[in-house]
């Protein structure tokens, strides 16, 4: 895959992507924070009632079925895939993404994909027991999520679980973050992202039509003064700190 440096940060140069992923250490170690963090407020690394399949697989390891893990167009640092494999290692974990950003040691069980899901999922029709995708609002445009739902229930297996995970803006915050999520915002509205997806994330699979017991839960995280937890709220800050630090790339491409 081809990249370009913006602001010091290697890229990906694909032109169909509107995501400008970069591959630098510090923003690996971002995407390693903000995984702990959001299993910290969740208490899990997934929703979906897969525990049979994970016990199934677990009790006969010989007749493994293929779980995916990180189907989105970035699994970046690898830290949701890693951890599930590790905690389950008779379940083959897939991760795809654009661009090689893995910098840990892999799980034997992982299996890296270099892959656009946008222009296709390389895999067979139902062969995945279980799809995650997480924090793709400013990778899709409104234009390639039914693409994209399509793609990932083409893949999933009769009676397997899809789960997917965005974020809000921030609320409530200081004049300073609320300006730089404006710009934000108004650069990504020109590239056709909604980032507010987050409020109707459920009609996208209610609209492919093939999925069922679609269900939407909500977890509402405090950080600054409003916080009762000071180690939960010192990840969030530092994640918000870095992730603004990220979002550079925009600010350029947007000149």
């Amino acid at each position: 895959m081809d990249s370009q440096n913006i602001d010091s940060r290697k890229v990906h140069n694909a032109e169909d992507v509107v995501y400008p992923q970069s591959n630098n250490e510090s923003d690996q170690e971002r995407l390693h924070l903000q995984h702990f963090l959001v299993k910290s407020i969740w208490q899990n690394n997934f929703s979906a009632p897969i525990n049979h399949i994970l016990t199934r697989h677990r009790v006969m390891p010989n007749k493994k079925r293929l779980l995916v893990g990180m189907l989105r167009v970035w699994c970046g640092s690898g830290s949701w895939s890693f951890d599930i494999a590790t905690i389950y290692p008779t379940i083959n974990v897939i991760g795809l993404d654009i661009s090689q950003q893995l910098t840990q040691t892999m799980p034997k069980n992982f299996t890296f994909v270099q892959a656009n899901v946008l222009k296709g999922i390389p895999f067979e029709n139902n062969t995945f027991d279980f799809v995650f995708q997480r924090f793709m609002a400013g990778g899709y445009t409104k234009d390639n999520w039914p693409y994209v739902m399509n793609e990932i229930v083409r893949v999933l297996k009769p009676g397997g679980f899809l789960e997917m995970m965005e974020a809000s803006q921030n609320y409530d915050v200081g004049p300073a973050t609320r300006r730089f999520w404006n710009a934000q915002s108004t650069f990504v509205k020109q590239q056709g992202i909604d980032l507010n997806v987050y409020q109707t994330l459920e009609i996208y699979p209610q609209n492919q039509g093939q999925l069922e017991n679609i269900k939407k839960e909500v977890k509402q995280i405090r950080q600054g003064v409003n916080s009762n937890d000071i180690q939960l709220n010192e990840m969030a800050i530092n994640n918000l700190i870095l992730l603004i630090a990220r979002m550079k790339p925009f600010a350029f491409m947007s000149d």
